[in-house]
């Protein structure tokens, strides 16, 4: 649910500055059990660089909007704090599919033994 709202308010909160928020994915929320704290799990379209450190400070300096827009649409006990940190998992698994394709097409210049791939002659 905090996941589903963070995804929806991201587009009014960040109207009109200069990050993209269509570039920004929550991929995954971990609350603590009494609620009081939420590991928010991002993913950026530019994982690396400047842009991406850009992106992380405008979501922390936006913490508490957020939290007031889960307090408002959400009937939780309590308003968890949350604390956004950056994953790699989207952009792992975009590598790990590209391997994949590659190995299909055979451009890869591995060869795939009964123990796993290994470079290629």
């Amino acid at each position: 649910m905090i996941r589903r709202e963070l995804a929806m308010s991201v587009f009014r909160i960040g109207g009109g500055e200069s990050v993209d928020p269509g570039s920004i994915s929550f991929v995954e929320v971990d609350t603590s059990r009494d609620l009081h704290f939420a590991a928010v799990f991002v993913s950026l379209m530019d994982e690396d660089g400047i842009d991406a450190e850009l992106k992380m400070k405008w979501l922390r300096r936006h913490r508490v909007e957020f939290q007031q827009i889960i307090a408002d649409r959400l009937a939780l006990k309590y308003t968890p704090k949350l604390h956004f940190k950056r994953t790699t998992a989207i952009a792992n698994g975009d590598r790990t599919l590209k391997i994949l394709e590659n190995l299909e097409d055979g451009s890869s210049g591995c060869v795939m033994h009964d123990d796993g791939v290994f470079p290629g002659n």
